[in-house]
């Protein structure tokens, strides 16, 4: 793993695009935790409480060009 850190940052896009595609390939991956149902939930709520906002990825791009 130390090699990682001498990857450009499009290697490590290649890499974890590799690894994403491996493991949902793969259908023996195990259950989630259960603390990702009570945060999916929570979330969940949230959003139907209406107090979530959601930032663009252009949005969020032009605001750190900008700052």
């Amino acid at each position: 793993m130390q090699n990682i850190d001498r990857m450009t940052d499009l290697e490590k896009v290649h890499a974890m695009e590799q690894l994403w595609e491996s493991l949902t390939r793969d259908e023996s991956l195990p259950e989630p935790p259960e603390w990702h149902r009570g945060e999916l939930q929570r979330r969940t709520a949230k959003i139907q409480e209406g107090k979530v906002s959601y930032t663009s990825l252009d949005e969020l791009k032009e605001r750190s060009a900008q700052g």
